[in-house]
């Protein structure tokens, strides 16, 4: 068949793999990644990486105690609560209404934190906020990745998953500059438009896209088995399985990143000594080595086994911890922000790559909302660890210390999440 036949021709379906070139679209492609990419920025970089820069003028306006506005992230259980729905949704109805509606409800809840005047209002905001947190970024950023790019699924995952790390880069600084120049109301009212103009772009660009063996020439290039997207245990079957069980401790060892370390590090070196500018600082390089983790250890994911590739990310972490226990006030710990962004960003796409490569991508959205639910536990109690490490101990390094220890159980659970053989897994790698 000749070239030009072969690039008419019907694409032809295969076990749940496209073969034919006529559905590529790398354009499409490419602009739904994006926006994936801006999606993990508002949510994440707004929510976790910027709240540092809220703590102290929300302390000095209400006179707020630390443990009552870091209490507000908590509220991210209701995210774990939510997420099995939200996955649902997911897997029905597709992408685009999910992430639309998610990340429009961000912004909303951005743009009304400058009314509150009590600490219920702030607590309020708060729990819609996490209601929509899942939808924006954690459920459908890697379902849309493992749709149009099943082979390079765990680069493209860390590419997009670069949003979060970027808007880790610019939003602290960019939003502490304006409230040293404003007042924090103008922060927030900052963060939702952005948000609503990453919502409306959403609206436009993002279409799911089931089969296909890829949009690119790398794609086509690529050597391995393809995760299908009509591939998957059920439900029922992954609660048979004790290596979604494993899979899913190691899950919540690792959320504690996000919910005790990532929004405290601001407020840990301000306490140590340093002030706004030089904590922001190391906030801002750490989220650039982030950027690189996500790309390397996504493909890490395609060589070996993702379990691994999580491990090692938590234990980079480990070492990080204990350099800002022990080196707070020392110029030394500067050193230590790339190794801690190269932990944290290989952490958020060995995650999704790891749940993929355990139960498959047919049912993904209801079975990682599942998997999120578990996670309430590090999400209700990280924030009350740290705050109550600060208010009790006066320092951070209590809850530091807490934390490397959950680390370490998830390193060793993790060697148990192997996958399934329904998933038709494609980083079976022993």
């Amino acid at each position: 068949m000749s070239v030009k036949g072969a690039l008419s021709q019907e694409p032809v379906v295969e076990g749940g793999v496209v073969s034919g070139l006529r559905s590529f679209r790398p354009n499409q492609a490419w602009a739904v990644i994006g926006v994936v990419f801006l999606g993990m920025a508002v949510a994440i970089g707004g929510t976790h990486y910027a709240f540092g820069v809220f703590v102290e003028p929300l302390e000095k306006e209400f006179g707020w105690s630390r443990t009552e506005v870091t209490a507000s992230l908590s509220f991210s259980a209701v995210s774990a609560l939510v997420a099995p729905f939200i996955g649902r949704a997911l897997d029905r109805f597709g992408a685009r209404p999910v992430m639309t509606i998610s990340i429009l409800t961000l912004a909303l809840t951005f743009g009304l934190r400058p009314l509150m005047e009590n600490v219920w209002h702030w607590y309020l905001i708060s729990f819609v906020h996490f209601v929509a947190f899942p939808g924006a970024s954690m459920l459908a950023g890697p379902k849309l990745v493992g749709n149009w790019f099943p082979r390079t699924r765990g680069r493209m995952m860390g590419m997009a998953s670069m949003g979060a790390n970027f808007g880790g880069i610019i939003l602290p600084p960019t939003l502490g500059a304006l409230i040293m120049a404003t007042t924090w109301r103008w922060g927030f009212i900052a963060l939702g438009a952005l948000s609503g103009l990453v919502g409306l772009v959403a609206l436009l660009v993002v279409r799911d896209r089931k089969g296909g063996e890829g949009t690119s020439g790398a794609e086509l290039k690529a050597r391995g088995p393809i995760l299908a997207f009509d591939r998957g245990a059920t439900v029922r079957e992954v609660f048979r399985s004790h290596s979604f069980y494993a899979m899913t401790f190691g899950i919540i060892a690792a959320n504690f990143a996000y919910s005790a370390i990532l929004s405290q590090i601001i407020p840990h070196l301000e306490a140590e000594g340093l002030g706004q500018e030089r904590a922001t600082l190391f906030l801002s390089v750490m989220a650039i080595f982030g950027m690189a983790g996500k790309v390397s250890f996504g493909f890490l994911t395609e060589r070996y086994a993702s379990r691994k590739v999580l491990a090692l990310a938590l234990l980079i972490q480990c070492i990080a911890l204990v350099a800002l226990i022990t080196l707070p006030g020392s110029p030394v710990v500067y050193a230590f922000a790339p190794v801690l962004g190269l932990g944290f960003g290989g952490m958020g796409t060995a995650m999704p790559m790891l749940a993929q490569d355990t139960v498959g991508l047919r049912n993904f959205g209801t079975i990682y909302g599942l998997v999120t639910l578990a996670t309430v536990s590090s999400s209700l109690l990280g924030p009350l660890l740290m705050g109550g490490s600060f208010d009790l101990l006066g320092s951070y390094n209590a809850g530091f210390i807490v934390v490397i220890a959950i680390f370490g159980l998830g390193i060793v659970t993790l060697q148990a999440a192997r996958p399934m053989p329904q998933a038709n897994a494609a980083a079976s790698a022993a």
